[in-house]
């Protein structure tokens, strides 16, 4: 009676296994979002940052957009003074936002930024409007003036490509709105001006 149940539950286990395998192997190809091909310039008295996120059109959020949904990238940038202790006083936080719908109606993709908010960008390329979403320009990171000649300085930067929520509607009762979600890892730039 014991074997049969322990063959039964091999069976089951192996069953399971064997189901859940293709899912973890497509899952395991798409690669995690990335921040790549950072440059840290001068122009106009102010350090600018423009990096691209590789890997930001991800399945999930592709078949979000084709659903209806608007997606909202969210570029964070962080300005610190590297003192000789462990931690660095923060000088300048900043972020730009990027936002895409999917415009069923004429079958195109609608771009637009904060600043562009009333005259958008439109393609009915999804690989245009991928680019449009993840290339970050120019953002202004400080003041030239506000930095010190020959100190260490780091940019920590991160993207959340889509803000996890709590699950049943607990962000009503619980003051955390999320706790995870589809983001790159955070990275560090050092440098000395």
């Amino acid at each position: 009676m014991k074997l049969r149940l322990f063959s039964a539950y091999l069976a089951a286990m192996a069953a399971v296994f064997f189901l859940y395998c293709p899912v973890a192997m497509a899952a395991a190809r798409e690669k995690e979002p990335e921040i790549q091909h950072i440059v840290v310039t001068t122009s106009e008295g102010v350090l600018r940052l423009s990096a691209s996120i590789q890997g930001a059109m991800t399945r999930t959020l592709l078949k979000d957009l084709r659903g209806g949904n608007t997606l909202t990238f969210v570029f964070s940038v962080e300005l610190v003074r590297r003192d000789s202790g462990w931690f660095g006083a923060s000088l300048h936080r900043s972020s730009l936002t990027h936002t895409l719908l999917f415009d069923q109606e004429k079958e195109e993709y609608v771009f637009s930024t904060p600043d562009t908010r009333d005259t958008p960008r439109r393609t009915t390329s999804l690989t245009q409007a991928g680019q449009w979403m993840s290339t970050f320009s120019q953002i202004p990171v400080a003041e030239l003036s506000s930095l010190v000649a020959d100190a260490p300085y780091a940019i920590h930067m991160q993207a959340v490509l889509k803000p996890g929520k709590l699950p049943f509607n607990l962000g009503r009762f619980v003051p955390i709105a999320q706790i995870s979600g589809i983001q790159t890892d955070r990275r560090t730039i050092e440098f000395r001006y």
